[in-house]
């Protein structure tokens, strides 16, 4: 392997006082753009551009500051949705529960409010806390999509109808029918990366680490394996880094991808917010986990992987009988 894409990304959340004051997301918006701009600026030390999946109301608020960062080589065309967030809340779901028609209607209502701000639609696609069911992918071909970062491969979220267990690891097309599939639809899914030598659990989001592959399936309980977010409280991001390079070069696929996801909610202008610590030290391990294995690490963004993917032939599995 000569090379790894390293595809650093942000969900754009709306102000929470317009959604929740326990969600994810910034107070105000000058908040807003100071965190957007301080997370550009610290991947930009390492040659990473930035792919932005932004709320529609964010793409309203904040359209001109992300042109800008658009015009420095960073990718915008990317709408993020929490359908509960959207429109006061009128539709009480979380993305993964919508009916194949209340899908179809928020995606239309969010695409026409991103459209509003940018004066263009969004070619790309991330679900809030990578909600889904087996009609997402059809749904957002259907809808215009070209692609998207849709998969947290091993999360088990009951709660918020996020069940990644078993999801393909690497970028794909996805199948047009179970979500867990390699398939052939013409769209471009770039799953999130995982370490998948370890699990962490909780209740919320403070993750704490549990031996072995034992985790709980109560509703109100998240399990996922362990990546390269820099929000995590106790993360080991050597070894997580290390990790996940060495399972991808085991893996080998055509598309070597490292991914990580936050949101506009820390201050990675701050040198002393924690998150902004993490976030740096991430960016470090994971350039030097590939260095010192002689890959060398190239920044891409969502467009980039999307057109990779696309780029070739299908890959869907034969059919087996038994």
């Amino acid at each position: 392997m000569k090379k790894i894409y390293v595809v650093v990304t942000m969900d754009v959340e709306p102000l929470t006082g317009d959604t929740h004051p326990t969600a994810t997301g910034p107070e105000t918006w000058e908040q807003s753009e100071k965190f957007i701009r301080g997370y550009a600026e610290q991947a930009g030390k390492y040659g990473y551009p930035v792919s932005y999946f932004i709320h529609p109301e964010v793409a309203v608020a904040q359209a001109a500051l992300f042109e800008e960062l658009n015009q420095e080589g960073h990718c915008v065309d990317c709408l993020h949705l929490h359908p509960w967030k959207f429109r006061d809340g009128k539709y009480k779901a979380h993305f993964g529960e919508l009916s194949e028609n209340d899908m179809r209607a928020a995606l239309g209502e969010s695409i026409a409010m991103w459209q509003s701000g940018f004066g263009r639609r969004p070619l790309y696609f991330r679900p809030g806390t990578f909600s889904a069911n087996d009609m997402m992918y059809k749904v957002l071909v259907d809808m215009g999509f070209r692609g998207g970062s849709c998969s947290m491969p091993g999360r088990v979220w009951p709660r918020m109808k996020a069940i990644w267990t078993g999801a393909e690891p690497d970028p794909h097309r996805p199948h047009a029918s179970f979500r867990l599939a390699v398939g052939d639809l013409e769209f471009g899914n770039m799953p999130n990366s995982a370490d998948f030598s370890s699990w962490a659990v909780a209740k919320g989001s403070n993750f704490q680490m549990v031996e072995g592959e034992t985790h709980s399936h109560d509703n109100n309980t998240v399990a996922c394996h362990r990546d390269l977010r820099p929000d995590w409280r106790d993360n080991d991001y050597h070894a997580v880094a290390n990790n996940i390079v060495e399972q991808l070069i085991e893996r080998n696929p055509s598309i070597p991808v490292l991914t990580e996801n936050t949101h506009n909610d820390n201050d990675h202008a701050d040198p002393e917010d924690r998150v902004s610590k993490n976030f740096r030290t991430m960016l470090k391990e994971i350039t030097d986990a590939c260095k010192s294995r002689g890959i060398e690490p190239v920044g891409a963004t969502m467009a980039d992987i999307c057109d990779m993917v696309l780029a070739e032939p299908v890959k869907m599995p034969p059919f087996v009988y038994t």
